[in-house]
């Protein structure tokens, strides 16, 4: 069992590169560095939110966290349940399976969720 202030994530220069290709043979003329050596940790008891402008990365971190797109480089610890550490960086598709069923990502409508009525201090509020 996991006490409150473990860590149950860390993440280590978390890079996340896309590779741009020109021609009918697919050649190599670049890379988009979506995310580019993230390091953060997450504890037992915390809530954490990735805040930033639009295109700066952070639905791009939290999917190569639960690797919907495969990290380019870094490590990504999971602490389990059990007491184990799962580099979920490394891990196979059925240790995802089973990181994946503690793990989730909640994506954030604005639209929906700020009122635009009110302050930005009400709405964080």
């Amino acid at each position: 069992m996991i006490q409150k202030g473990n860590s149950l994530l860390e993440v280590k220069d978390l890079r996340t590169y896309f590779p741009i290709t020109r021609g009918v043979l697919k050649k190599l003329v670049g890379e988009v560095r979506a995310v580019d050596g993230i390091d953060f940790t997450v504890n037992a008891g915390e809530t954490v939110a990735l805040v930033g402008e639009s295109g700066c990365g952070k639905s791009t971190t939290v999917r190569s966290i639960l690797r919907a797109v495969d990290p380019t480089g870094g490590q990504i610890l999971f602490h389990t349940r059990e007491g184990s550490v799962v580099d979920i960086a490394q891990a196979d598709e059925t240790m995802m399976r089973n990181v994946r069923r503690d793990v989730r990502m909640i994506f954030q409508d604005p639209y929906r969720s700020l009122n635009p009525r009110m302050t930005v201090l009400d709405n964080i509020g």
